[in-house]
């Protein structure tokens, strides 16, 4: 039975007058609903009753936090849908509060893990969703905040553009608040083994396994080991994920690789990504798992995920997208398409600095690339085709600046906005502070 009936009138604390339209959701903590305020929809999550004194003590708390913290405080990235106001039950049994309502182009990170996202996002769009939920995590707890409970039920992504939102942010609380929320297979060990309180250092090990799951689609410690448990309880888990975590590749204990026929998702996964980003998740699970200082930064990860969406390409035999690897290249390994398992070429790449940059039909710059680090807002740069001859490509500027170009020894020509500069090797590109040259190889 829903805590709310359809046509139910509510009001915020505030004043505004709301009318229940539909459950959208429900879970452990509450359900969902869609409600509406004249010509506005919003999404309101409404709490269960407590049945419990240890239910009610949680409730309170989570009230006077909506109070005090979260609803005089502005979301610190517009990822979040964050708290607006305040309802409360008129019997006072309970409350909830007001939200954005959440667009139906989003949908939740476990579709994606569980193979049911619709369109399945491409891996260029999977880049920009890491990127912009690892940005939206630095920007609160550089406000101050941890987010207390990283896990597949939050997030959600647009798999056309690779758009977030980021739900539950009633959990938010100020850094190292005391009290945890434990979804124990994102937890930090420290805090399954009760040592500590949320912070954002917990914080960033959750991102870690979150992002794992989005690049591999497998948890980072489910290996050999999980397979030689024969019940898999509280005990169990807290052994495996608190008192002694291992990673899957942990490069000094091989003892929970994965196993063939059991968890081929994994093995074929993490062998589609270059090194530096194996190297990335390395460090986060083995360092990271035992000393909370050495977890990844979220600037970290967002520097990974850009340069991992700048070595994408397009399998020449299959279509299918790869990553290029150009330390593999700088040994002179050969590279083979992860699907296929044929020899591929990458396109035109341009260097700005020691960064490469492939230009395939749908890459796109940003100023992050010419210096504004973290600025991908807005992109200044896109590859396009001639429209008379499509075998011609070329890097048209749409930043709202004059860029300068030239070929060899020829004078510098003006690239204004909306002027496109060809795709050739050897061309130059002057974009003020940065300078880049586009090579074949």
């Amino acid at each position: 039975m829903s805590l709310l009936k359809i046509g139910q009138q509510l009001n915020t604390t505030d004043g505004l007058p709301l009318t229940v339209e539909s459950l959208i959701a429900s879970g452990g903590q509450g359900e969902v609903y869609k409600v509406r305020s004249g010509e506005r929809a919003y999404a309101l999550k409404w709490y269960h009753i407590p049945a419990t004194p240890e239910q009610g003590k949680r409730a309170l708390e989570q009230k006077k936090a909506l109070e005090t913290t979260l609803l005089s405080t502005l979301p610190p990235d517009n990822s979040f849908l964050w708290p607006q106001a305040l309802v409360l039950d008129p019997k006072r049994h309970t409350f909830g509060y007001l939200m954005e309502l959440l667009d139906e182009r989003f949908q939740g990170l476990e579709k994606l893990v569980l193979g049911k996202m619709r369109p399945a996002p491409k891996f260029g769009t999977l880049c920009r969703s890491a990127i912009l939920l690892a940005d939206a995590f630095r920007k609160l707890h550089v406000s101050g905040y941890c987010y207390k409970d990283i896990n597949l039920g939050g997030p959600f992504i647009d798999p056309k553009t690779g758009d977030v939102r980021i739900c539950d942010n009633d959990n938010v609380r100020v850094d190292k608040t005391p009290g945890n929320i434990i979804f124990v297979f994102f937890a930090a060990p420290e805090l399954i083994r009760n040592e500590g309180t949320c912070s954002s250092k917990t914080d960033l090990h959750s991102l870690a396994v979150l992002l794992f799951y989005m690049f591999v689609r497998h948890h980072p410690l489910d290996g050999r080991r999980e397979l030689k448990i024969n019940v898999f309880n509280d005990l169990a888990q807290r052994q495996f994920y608190g008192k002694n975590p291992i990673f899957i590749y942990d490069p000094n204990n091989e003892s929970n690789r994965p196993v063939p026929g059991f968890h081929d998702q994994a093995i074929r996964n993490w062998n589609i990504y270059p090194g530096f980003l194996q190297r990335l998740f390395t460090r986060a699970f083995t360092d990271g798992l035992h000393e909370p200082n050495k977890r990844v930064r979220e600037g970290e990860w967002i520097d990974a995920f850009s340069r991992l969406q700048d070595s994408r390409y397009y399998c020449t035999s299959c279509g299918i997208e790869n990553f290029f690897d150009f330390e593999r290249e700088t040994n002179g390994q050969r590279q083979f398409c992860w699907r296929c398992k044929k020899p591929s070429s990458p396109p035109m790449r341009l260097e700005i600095g020691d960064r490469p940059i492939l230009l395939n039909h749908d890459t796109k710059l940003y100023p992050h690339h010419l210096g504004e680090r973290w600025d991908f807002s807005k992109p200044i740069a896109k590859i396009t085709q001639h429209p008379k001859d499509p075998r011609r490509w070329g890097i048209q500027n749409v930043s709202g600046n004059n860029w300068r170009f030239s070929l060899g020894d020829s004078p510098q020509r003006t690239a204004a906005h909306g002027a496109t500069i060809p795709l050739k090797n050897g061309v130059k590109l002057f974009f003020g502070r940065s300078e880049g040259l586009m090579r074949s190889k």
